[in-house]
């Protein structure tokens, strides 16, 4: 036990229900990620504490300082839920607990008066550690050991903990990508996965009962799947997801008040392994793909658009061999795009988000012939998508290249062109070139710099809406500046030749 060191980090609040619970006679700890967190250098984003008071005396407690509570929040697991100084802490009595037909929430619990007790029952050895109002570390399972030396293991038996809640396997995922670290357990070692030499291979494999996943709400699948793709280390844990069997495991969700099955991410499973042109790349394409990956800003469209840009690739229609023996996809963002909204409907993510993410797929791929063909292709392109009906404004084009951009680049320096400077400049500076383009094309007649009413002097008054679009059309074809005298004139003169006309 390590006294001391920590007892500044514990905010005033937290130690503000600990002083009471204590001085009440009971025990009360700092427990779980909050301990992990102080222990790596990193300040918590919330704490929780345990203790051996029921929830009948921590409600007790709680309106004697004159706390609120939350109501029927946590109440049936011991927990009760305190607002001290506007933050809401959970304060959890120590407990066992007992797993039925629910993945995840257990279907009995029970009190206990031990802490080595109540941390037994937690998942990994770095979230099984307490502190107390002094600063004391309290580790039974060697915690602290395991984060100095990066590594990620079970409280026990790892199958039994992920037999007991299967969103454990999932959760372990999202920490080696949040943490970086290692998994490691002692039983049931399968072969290595991936390809030798790169940053994702795992010279050891790990069988998990990944069946115990249809138990799983698609909710709580998908919370755990954004949550990974958005931890600093996505690639490592995307790569133990695969390795594992999760990506084809299947959850259920619950509709009309009946389960229905649904399939997590199989779509995935083909990439493994799948060879890609050596002349271009240096990963199969999952590997590549989790490069990409991790080469992106922690955006969620972002990354849902990475993780899945190239699903269409080795399919049949898709695949060939050119005349020098390498695989080649003509195609493949077409397809992954079809595909990637099939899978984010699965799942059941909203319509906006379905859109950017599969319009981010569909165009992955417009950017590289373009180092080549230059800036005359890529005006076509964006008048194009301005023209297309798809944007609602200017700034909504602008913020989709944007991405788009950041998309390109992930997906370029994760082939042999990172190792290329110039290239990858060459790159950047395309980009600069599509956001400043896309930056300019205006999209509603709104953004016109002319406006109705100064039409109206012009023509009579139900005609404007009209002439705004016929000179948005021409704006957007390129054939005119978004400059006011210059639309002015533009129009005088097809009033002029419709006059004539007549």
């Amino acid at each position: 036990m390590i006294k001391g060191k920590y007892a500044d980090c514990i905010p005033p609040y937290i130690k503000k229900i600990m002083h009471s619970l204590l001085t009440s006679g009971y025990q009360a700890y700092v427990v779980g990620g909050a301990v992990r967190d102080l222990l790596l250098g990193i300040c918590p984003g919330d704490f929780d504490i345990a203790t051996d008071a029921r929830p009948a005396d921590t409600l007790a407690i709680c309106r004697q300082n004159g706390w609120k509570t939350v109501d029927k929040l946590g109440g049936n697991f011991g927990c009760v839920v305190a607002v001290v100084e506007h933050t809401a802490v959970e304060i959890t009595t120590f407990r066992g607990e007992g797993y039925g037909s629910d993945a995840h929430r257990p279907e009995q619990i029970w009190y206990c008066d031990s802490l080595q007790d109540d941390l037994s029952r937690r998942d990994f050895t770095v979230n099984a550690m307490a502190m107390d109002i002094d600063g004391t570390i309290y580790d039974y399972f060697g915690g602290q050991q395991d984060l100095a030396h990066k590594l990620l293991r079970t409280v026990g038996n790892a199958w039994q903990r992920y037999e007991e809640d299967a969103l454990r396997m999932l959760r372990a995922c999202r920490f080696v990508g949040q943490l970086g670290f290692t998994y490691i357990q002692t039983d049931r070692l399968l072969p290595s996965f991936g390809q030798q030499q790169t940053p994702y291979y795992l010279p050891v494999n790990f069988s998990f009962p990944t069946d115990h996943c249809a138990g799983l709400s698609l909710e709580r699948v998908k919370k755990e799947l954004d949550k990974l793709l958005l931890t600093e280390h996505a690639g490592h844990g995307l790569m133990l997801l695969m390795s594992t069997g999760l990506t084809d495991a299947i959850c259920r969700v619950k509709e009309h008040g009946s389960y229905t099955e649904t399939a997590i991410l199989p779509e995935l499973r083909h990439l493994a392994g799948l060879k890609q042109n050596t002349r271009f790349h240096c990963y199969d394409a999952w590997e590549h793909t989790l490069q990409a990956v991790d080469n992106s800003r922690r955006d969620l469209a972002i990354r849902w658009a990475l993780l899945l840009h190239d699903i269409g690739k080795g399919l049949p229609g898709i695949r060939c061999i050119n005349k020098e023996g390498q695989p080649g996809d003509h195609g493949h963002e077409a397809k992954s795009a079809v595909m990637a909204e099939t899978i984010l409907r699965r799942l059941r993510y909203p319509e906006k988000f379905i859109r950017e993410v599969v319009w981010l797929v569909a165009r992955h791929m417009r950017f590289a012939p373009m180092l080549i063909t230059g800036r005359k292709t890529l005006l076509h392109w964006v008048r194009t998508e301005a023209a297309s009906g798809y944007f609602r404004t200017g700034s909504d084009m602008e913020a989709a290249f944007t991405k788009l951009v950041e998309v390109f680049l992930a997906d370029m320096g994760a082939t042999h062109a990172k190792n290329n400077p110039s290239l990858m400049e060459s790159g950047r500076q395309l980009g600069r070139q599509v956001i400043e383009l896309a930056a300019s094309y205006p999209i509603h007649t709104s953004e016109l710099a002319v406006n109705g009413q100064a039409i109206s002097q012009l023509c009579p008054p139900h005609t404007v809406g009209k002439l705004l679009n016929y000179l948005l059309q021409r704006v957007q074809s390129g054939n005119l500046p978004n400059d006011k005298e210059t639309l002015l004139a533009a129009l005088q003169k097809y009033l002029s030749k419709q006059q004539e006309d007549l």
